[in-house]
């Protein structure tokens, strides 16, 4: 990720521009070859010292314009490699057995820097060669590239406009994410995200639109610079949704001038981070369809609420709602779940009630009796596909009993 000194933006009318590199045409051309030559740089240096990796890298960008964007491309370079050096205590001993052997040496009068070396480096259990090698080991120049994790210009271009856009959201203030027709699946991923990552403030839906409210890493109640890579680290997972808008408040410069950062499918960023949030269980699709010609007295679809019990929203995956007479319930079902997350589910439950929200229980996921007391809303089970019937009488028994 960009840090701060390397984001490359200008300022309009109190609005931020970062400057993406282009992706398209001649300069996305140019753009590619520019990371291409930066990763041929670094693989030829697999198994080299950084020192010389460095001065590889500054005799390639020497007298380039804009020497921000190859240190950005270089820094995100350098988050996918791997260095090894010695650690500072490991490399602080090596030195004090050298150096106190060599000025014992010095004071018997018989000095000689390779028999000292070889005295040392056979109580060390090495080579006088490797030690020598090794004596400074801990030095950042000293450091080994080992590896470097695979990617391609393309992949590098894109990365670089992603961090730029998180760049500008390390110094945000605070932020709302709208989300347009996210079915729930896509809606709990990116809730995941929100919430691994501490932000959430508010969230809600308005007709097909869902609004997040977050809070910034320059917030006053959270003004930690790890926080404002959490902040920016959600970023990926609301690129996988289909239609969203964000809109910041971000202090930027000495002067800490606030300004608006918005950002939408237009700017065309893309990430590579493992989309779970697109499969959808055939066991639900299936009981859908499989409702629909149950209750037809029933509407249902994909709609949902954003459940706030407490610390938890609840995304359900299906929204009922009764013809005749409006009554509205839902559906979450807990069958590809993680026991922890099925036992922080049920924990919200009970402590705050939803008692028209049913849910769907695969045995498989074995909770106990016990885990299930206390519920307000109703539960269950299911083999393969939740039983369309039996959900219908339990809707039915929810209208009959007024449940709020």
């Amino acid at each position: 990720m960009l840090t701060a000194d390397l984001l490359r933006a200008t300022v309009r009318g109190g609005l931020v521009r970062p400057r993406w590199l282009p992706t398209a045409g001649q300069g996305g051309d140019e753009a590619r070859a520019r990371a291409a030559e930066l990763i041929a740089a670094f693989e030829a240096h697999v198994g080299r010292r950084r020192g010389e990796l460095d001065e590889a890298l500054d005799a390639l960008v020497a007298g380039r314009p804009d020497p921000k964007l190859d240190r950005g491309l270089i820094k995100l370079l350098e988050d996918r490699s791997r260095f090894a050096g010695l650690p500072p205590d490991e490399a602080g001993l090596r030195r004090e057995a050298v150096f106190a052997a060599a000025a014992a040496a010095r004071r018997a009068g018989g000095f000689d820097r390779t028999a000292v070396l070889s005295q040392v480096a056979e109580g060390l259990g090495t080579t006088a060669t490797a030690l020598d090698d090794a004596l400074y080991g801990d030095l950042r120049d000293r450091e080994v590239l080992e590896a470097l994790e695979p990617l391609g210009p393309d992949e590098l271009v894109e990365r670089y406009n992603l961090s730029l856009a998180q760049a500008v959201l390390l110094r945000a203030l605070s932020l709302r994410v709208t989300v347009e027709r996210a079915d729930p699946p896509r809606l709990r991923q990116l809730l995941r995200h929100v919430k691994f990552h501490g932000l959430l403030q508010a969230a809600r839906r308005e007709g097909d639109v869902v609004l997040l409210d977050l809070d910034g890493p320059l917030s006053i109640f959270s003004a930690t610079p790890r926080y404002g890579v959490k902040m920016a680290g959600f970023l990926p997972a609301l690129l996988l949704c289909d239609a969203w808008r964000l809109e910041a408040e971000v202090q930027l410069g000495h002067a800490r001038h606030r300004r608006r950062f918005t950002l939408d499918p237009s700017a065309g960023l893309r990430t590579r981070a493992r989309d779970a949030g697109a499969w959808l269980p055939e066991l639900v699709e299936a009981f859908e369809r499989r409702f629909a010609e149950v209750a037809p007295e029933w509407a249902v679809d994909r709609k949902v609420p954003l459940l706030n019990l407490g610390g938890e929203v609840v995304v359900p995956d299906f929204r009922f709602e009764h013809r005749a007479s409006g009554f509205e319930a839902w559906l979450e079902v807990l069958g590809y779940w993680r026991r922890g997350a099925v036992d922080r589910r049920l924990t919200a439950l009970r402590a705050h009630g939803a008692p028209r929200l049913v849910l769907a229980l695969d045995p498989g996921l074995k909770v106990g009796t016990e885990k299930l007391r206390g519920l307000e809303g109703p539960v269950v089970t299911f083999r393969e596909v939740p039983d369309a019937r039996k959900v219908r009488r339990i809707l039915d028994d929810l209208r009959s009993s007024g449940a709020s």
